[in-house]
C-alpha cells in the first residue's frame, strides 16, 4: 500500500464535515451583513467563488497533474475572494475560513512539501490582506482601551497578532489532519493485512482439505475398495461350485454379489470425486451452467439460470460456490419433486450473491437438524466471511440465498 492516502470519488467523511461546519459557518457571516447592507457587501460573484470552492470538495483527484491543477484552482478562488472582499471589514474573517477548508483538502491529496507548501500560501495570502488594510475589526474591549483612533504602532501589532494567530490555527489543522489521516492509513494497512491472512488462512486449509481428501480417498481404495473386491471374486467362486439344487441359496448370492457390485462402484465414484477438481478445465462461469444442465435434465426439471461474475475469482471462492450449488441441486433432484429450478449467481457491488429457488414440496428447515448437505453449505459460506440463509416450508418451495464477499482486489482494481 502506498504511504499517502488514495482518494476515490469522495474524500474523508469527517474531513468533509469539517469542510461543511467552515462553509456553514461563511455562510452565517455573510447573512447578517447582508441584510443590513443588502447589496454592498457581498455581491453575486463572492457567492459564486464561495459556491465554487463548495463544490469542488465533493471530488478530489488521483493523480499528481489533476491534484496540482486542483490545488491551484483552489488558490486561485481563494486569492480572487480576497480581491473581491479586500475592501470589506466585515467580511475580512470569512477569508481564514475558505483558507482552513483550502488546507484540510491539499492535505488529503498532497504530501510533505506539498502541504507545507499549500499552508504557506494560505498564511502569507491573509497576512497581506490583513497589512494592506488600513483598519482592522478590533473587539469592543480593546477598542475602549486604545480610544478612538489607535496608532500605528497599534494597530500593527493588533494585525501581527492577527497573522500569528491564523498561523498557530494553520499549524494547530495541519498537525490534526495527518494525525487523522495517519489514523486512516493505519486502518486501511490493517484491512489489507487482514485481508491476506484470511487469504493465507483459507489456502491453507484448503491445502489440508485437499491433503486429508486425497488421503481419505487412498483409504477407501486400499482397504474398502479391495474388501468389497475380494468379497465378490469370494461370491462369483461360490456360485461356480454352487450345487444346481440349491436354487434359493444361488438366489441369495446372487443378489450379495449385485450389491458387492453396487457398493464398488459407489467406492470408485466416492473416490473419484474426492480427488477430482471439478474446476480444473472450466471457469465457474461455464461449470455452472453445465452443471445445472446435467442435474435437472435427467429429473425433468426445468432449468433457469444466470451468472454473471468477474472474469477470475480466487480458487476458494470458485469451489465453494460449486459444491454449494452441486448441494442445492442434489437435495432438489432427490428430495424436492420440484418441476422448475432457477440459479442466479451475479456479482452487486463488493458481494457475490448467489440464490437457488425451487417449486418443489418444501419442508420445515427447523425441523431439518441433522441434515450433513444444509450444515456443509452454512460452513462454506462462513468460512469465506459469508452467510447461507434457507428459507422453505411445506408446499411453498426452497430459496437458498448465499452472500460471499468479493478480495478487495476485484472490488478496486488497481
Amino acid at each position: 500500500m502506498k504511504s499517502d492516502v488514495r482518494r476515490s470519488r469522495a474524500p474523508l467523511r469527517q474531513l468533509l464535515y469539517v469542510e461543511w461546519i467552515l462553509l456553514g459557518m461563511v455562510i452565517l457571516m455573510t447573512l447578517p451583513p447582508m441584510i443590513i447592507y443588502p447589496g454592498q457587501i457581498i455581491v453575486w460573484a463572492e457567492t459564486g467563488l464561495i459556491a465554487g470552492l463548495a463544490l469542488m470538495g465533493f471530488h478530489l483527484p488521483q493523480r499528481r497533474l489533476p491534484k496540482l491543477v486542483y490545488n491551484a484552482v483552489e488558490l486561485s478562488i481563494l486569492v480572487l475572494f480576497a480581491i473581491k472582499t479586500g475592501r470589506s471589514s466585515v467580511l475580512l474573517p470569512l477569508l481564514p475560513l475558505l483558507g482552513l477548508v483550502v488546507v484540510i483538502r491539499s492535505c488529503q491529496m498532497l504530501r510533505g512539501w506539498g502541504r507545507v507548501a499549500v499552508v504557506g500560501v494560505v498564511f502569507a495570502l491573509h497576512g497581506v490582506v490583513v497589512f494592506s488594510r488600513g483598519e482592522v475589526p478590533i473587539p469592543e474591549t480593546i477598542a475602549q482601551g486604545l480610544g478612538a483612533s489607535p496608532t500605528d504602532w497599534q494597530m500593527a501589532a493588533i494585525k501581527t497578532n492577527l497573522i500569528v494567530f491564523f498561523g498557530l490555527v494553520l499549524v494547530f489543522v495541519l498537525l490534526l489532519v495527518n494525525a487523522l489521516l495517519s489514523v486512516y492509513r493505519s486502518q486501511q494497512e490493517l484491512a489489507t493485512a487482514h485481508e491476506q491472512l484470511r487469504a493465507y488462512a483459507t489456502k491453507v486449509e484448503n491445502q489440508a482439505t485437499l491433503q486429508e481428501r486425497n488421503r481419505i480417498a487412498r483409504e477407501i481404495h486400499d482397504s474398502l475398495g479391495h474388501a468389497l473386491t475380494a468379497q465378490t471374486i469370494l461370491l462369483e467362486n461360490a456360485l461356480l461350485f454352487l450345487p444346481p439344487q440349491a436354487d434359493r441359496a444361488k438366489d441369495y448370492l446372487l443378489t450379495a454379489t449385485e450389491s458387492a457390485y453396487e457398493a464398488l462402484r459407489e467406492v470408485s465414484k466416492s473416490v473419484s470425486t474426492l480427488r477430482t477438481n471439478p474446476l480444473k478445465d472450466a471457469p465457474l462461469g461455464k461449470t455452472i451452467p453445465a452443471l445445472v444442465k446435467d442435474m435437472c435434465q435427467p429429473a425433468h426439471i426445468v432449468p433457469n439460470y444466470r451468472v454473471d461474475l468477474p472474469e477470475s475469482l480466487p480458487e476458494d471462492i470458485n469451489l465453494a460456490l460449486f459444491r454449494i450449488v452441486q448441494e442445492a441441486l442434489t437435495n432438489i433432484v432427490k428430495h424436492s419433486q420440484a418441476r422448475l429450478v432457477q440459479v442466479r449467481l451475479v456479482a452487486k457491488a463488493d458481494r457475490l450473491h448467489l440464490q437457488v429457488l425451487d417449486n418443489g414440496k418444501g419442508f420445515d428447515p427447523s425441523k431439518n437438524t441433522s441434515g450433513f448437505g444444509l450444515r456443509g453449505m452454512r460452513e462454506r459460506a462462513t468460512a469465506l466471511g459469508g452467510t447461507c440463509q434457507i428459507w422453505s416450508a411445506p408446499g411453498a418451495g426452497c430459496r437458498i440465498s448465499v452472500i460471499l464477499p468479493l478480495p478487495n482486489a476485484l472490488v478496486h482494481p488497481a
